[in-house]
Order: structure tokens, then C-alpha cells, then sequence
């Protein structure tokens, strides 16, 4: 990727290296999806923590509120081409209801780390990790959460699968973004959209 690109006059304005990284955090989404790199086996009762999330919150904060969005759609569709009989399940064979489920919260991630690590941009390691955070619990409490509010999944099964699946979730999110956005930020001079004032 070019690091001596022009910085863009707007968040809103996508770069050669805006579509590259979206294109690269993309690809590795489907990869996590198809690999059990995705799911972390976990001492819990779902047995397992996503990592699913985690190209989608790098990228929003490395390339803004759009790229983070691209990604998060991208995630989506994979989510629903590998498990949309358990999204339909959940929601009672509803379809527009498993398409937000599996849609809405995916295409937030990357958005919201982006504005989460712009409020604490002047601590970027910290920014990071509350942009993992956001991104995080985006995920896990937006397609957990909506599973309660549309569909048929009782909260004495999902709030026991947040309780114990989301600690696991962010710890991965943040030792992980936390050196990928300091090794990019490095690596193109600050240059970051989620640093940009």
C-alpha cells in the first residue's frame, strides 16, 4: 500500500489505500469465517468467542466510518451464507428479521470503533482499546441483543451467552487491535483516518 498517499480532505472520500484496506480486511473476514480462526475455543457454554468482528473495527479505525462499514457488509454476508438456518431459526423463519439481525449490527462495527477511537485519538493505544471495545460489544450485544428483541430466543438462554462470551470477546478484540492500529499507524506517519482532527 502507498504510505505516501495524499491524506483525504474527508472522512466521507475513499483513497487507492481506503479500497486496498477494504479490500484486504474484507478478505480476511471471509477467511475467519471459513477457518476455525473465527471461533476461539472458549471454557464456556457457547464453547467458543468470535473473532469474526475484528477486521471490521481495524479497519473503520485505520480508514474511516465507510471502509469499517464495507467491511462489516462483507462480514454480513458471510455470516448469513454460513449460518443463516440458525439466524432463521432464531427468528421463527422470519426473513427480514434474520436479515437485520445478521446485517444491521455487522455493518456498525467498523463505524462506531471509528468514532469511539476518534474521541480518545490523542491516547491511540488507549483509543484502540476502547475502539475494540465499542467494536466488540457492537457485535456481540447488537446480533445477541436484537435475537431477544425480534425474535423467539428466550433471555435465559442469550443473557447467560453474552455474560460469558462477551469478557472473552474483548479481550481478544483489544490485544489485537491495539498492535495491528499502533503497526499501521507506524508504518504510514499517523496517517490514520480515526487520528485525523
Amino acid at each position: 500500500m502507498n504510505t505516501t498517499e495524499t491524506p483525504r480532505t474527508s472522512r466521507w472520500q475513499l483513497s487507492t489505500r481506503d479500497l486496498a484496506v477494504a479490500g484486504v480486511f474484507g478478505a480476511l473476514s471471509i477467511v475467519l469465517a471459513a477457518t476455525p480462526l473465527g471461533m476461539i475455543p472458549v471454557p464456556n457454554m457457547s464453547a467458543a468467542a468470535t473473532t469474526l468482528h475484528i477486521p471490521a473495527i481495524i479497519a473503520g479505525i485505520v480508514s474511516g466510518p465507510i471502509v469499517g462499514a464495507i467491511v462489516g457488509l462483507i462480514l454480513a454476508f458471510t455470516s448469513w451464507y454460513y449460518y443463516s438456518p440458525i439466524f432463521l431459526n432464531f427468528m421463527g423463519g422470519n426473513l427480514l428479521f434474520a436479515l437485520i439481525d445478521a446485517f444491521l449490527p455487522r455493518i456498525l462495527i467498523g463505524v462506531l470503533a471509528y468514532y469511539a477511537y476518534r474521541l480518545l485519538r490523542r491516547w491511540p493505544n488507549v483509543a484502540s482499546g476502547v475502539a475494540g471495545l465499542v467494536g466488540t460489544l457492537t457485535n456481540s450485544i447488537g446480533v445477541l441483543g436484537l435475537l431477544l428483541l425480534l425474535g423467539t430466543a428466550e433471555a435465559t438462554t442469550m443473557v447467560p451467552v453474552i455474560l460469558t462470551n462477551v469478557p472473552f470477546e474483548i479481550i481478544l478484540a483489544v490485544v489485537i487491535t491495539v498492535p495491528v492500529v499502533a503497526a499501521l499507524r507506524a508504518a504510514w506517519r499517523g496517517q490514520i483516518a480515526g487520528a485525523q482532527d
